[in-house]
């Protein structure tokens, strides 16, 4: 049996995050068959049979946009110190 799920996962950016976690969650859960953006924030769909795990599936969304921003998504712009002294 095949089930349609949305999932929100807050913090979530389509932009930036859906490629990794539609990746990861083909890769890690053999169930699932297609993960599909939706224009609402945060938010996927997932197709999958069953058994459905829905709680790994969003602790491996929110562990790709938390791996995202660690990465760099948000880079830090090194101060130069003067060194004429």
């Amino acid at each position: 049996m095949q089930r349609l799920c949305r999932i929100t996962v807050p913090g979530l950016s389509m932009k930036q995050d859906f490629k990794a976690a539609r990746g990861r969650l083909l890769n890690d859960f053999p169930t699932i068959e297609e993960v599909i953006a939706t224009t609402a924030p945060g938010t996927l769909l997932i197709l999958a049979s069953e058994p459905v795990d829905v709680r790994a599936w969003q602790e491996t969304i929110r562990s790709v946009s938390n791996a995202e921003a660690r990465a760099g998504r948000f880079r830090l712009i090194p101060r130069h110190r003067d060194h004429a002294a």
